[in-house]
């Protein structure tokens, strides 16, 4: 009899822990994905698409609502801090919006680092495990799941902006302290403008010029008021998303698979279309709109690498070891 009773508690104990698995298994999540990007820039879709997959894929268990600039009340640097809190469960953000916030994300958008797309790419994916992943997992509880590089970086005005006497004394949009110091360095004045009043701005003449890169120029439509792109590529950045890691730790492993799968595969897809959609702007907006371009020559590019060092050695003095372990691989990485 009393192996018998055994018998009945072992096995009730077992089908409780099935029950509660099955439970589990079943159990419906909803989450909040917000970006600070307007669905005007060209892979917005993809991020909707992601989305979308994964509700698919998880039979409805893990449903994501997914919010753009304009859907919700958060910037750029702080959606790192919502997401951190858990006030979202994921964000999507860009280095350049969180660098007064986390100047160690923004490691790719300091000025003049890279030659070429290609070395930037090289230099990410080094960085990816060991530097990015280890910063917002212990800085924001969060796990990374998208990062890609995008190349571009160019200056829209109505003349070439293409040598320090080209430069002096011209009123030119950025976007965080360090564009904002490399204007100023370069002999112009920096000015913020929200990308929603770039347009008028540069219409105005509030400001002469503005510096974001293709997606966002054809976003704002500047090629209707201004007539010329120096191509500058002064910068990479990177653009992540990223869950919190309680919201992560809550699924069930095989929800967690296929957020972290279908990320994957969409920013495998994110990647391809930016190494080639950048140029596919601006041909385009050569061909619509009629705009010159124009570059900086080797010397130039050198006399203007050489006037923004002033903004490496501050990052490198403010990130410490976390900035000297990133100069560290981009070294190793481009010998």
């Amino acid at each position: 009899m009393r192996t018998n009773r055994l018998t009945m508690i072992t096995l009730t104990t077992a089908m409780l822990a099935g029950a509660s698995s099955a439970a589990q298994a079943q159990q419906t999540h909803e989450w909040t994905l917000v970006s600070p990007l307007t669905p005007a820039i060209s892979y917005m879709a993809l991020y909707q698409e992601l989305a979308d997959n994964i509700s698919e894929r998880s039979d409805g268990r893990l449903k994501i609502n997914f919010l753009s600039y304009g859907q919700h009340p958060f910037s750029g640097a702080e959606i790192l801090s919502a997401v951190r809190d858990g006030i979202v469960q994921m964000g999507n953000t860009a280095d350049v919006y969180v660098s007064s916030m986390e100047p160690a994300i923004a490691f790719l958008g300091l000025p003049f680092l890279f030659d070429n797309l290609d070395q930037a790419k090289t230099v990410y994916a080094e960085l990816e495990e060991p530097y990015y992943r280890q910063i917002f997992a212990d800085q924001y509880n969060a796990e990374l799941t998208t990062g890609f590089v995008i190349s571009g970086s160019a200056i829209h005005s109505n003349r070439p902006l293409n040598s320090l006497e080209a430069m002096r004394g011209q009123k030119i949009r950025v976007f965080g302290h360090e564009s904002g110091e490399m204007i100023r360095l370069l002999g112009g004045e920096p000015s913020t403008v929200a990308f929603g009043e770039l347009y008028t701005s540069l219409q105005r003449g509030t400001i002469d010029g503005a510096l974001t890169g293709m997606d966002g120029a054809n976003a704002a439509r500047v090629y209707e008021v201004v007539d010329h792109n120096t191509w500058w590529n002064w910068s990479y950045p990177v653009e992540f998303t990223f869950v919190n890691q309680d919201a992560m730790a809550a699924l069930p492993e095989d929800l967690q698979e296929i957020v972290r799968e279908e990320a994957r595969l969409i920013n495998e897809r994110i990647q391809a279309d930016r190494d080639i959609g950048t140029m596919r702007i601006l041909v385009d907006s050569i061909e619509q709109h009629g705009i010159t371009v124009s570059g900086l020559d080797a010397e130039t590019l050198e006399e203007f690498r050489a006037r923004t060092q002033p903004i490496r050695d501050d990052w490198l003095q403010e990130t410490g070891e976390l900035g000297q372990q990133a100069f560290s691989i981009y070294q190793e990485s481009l010998q």
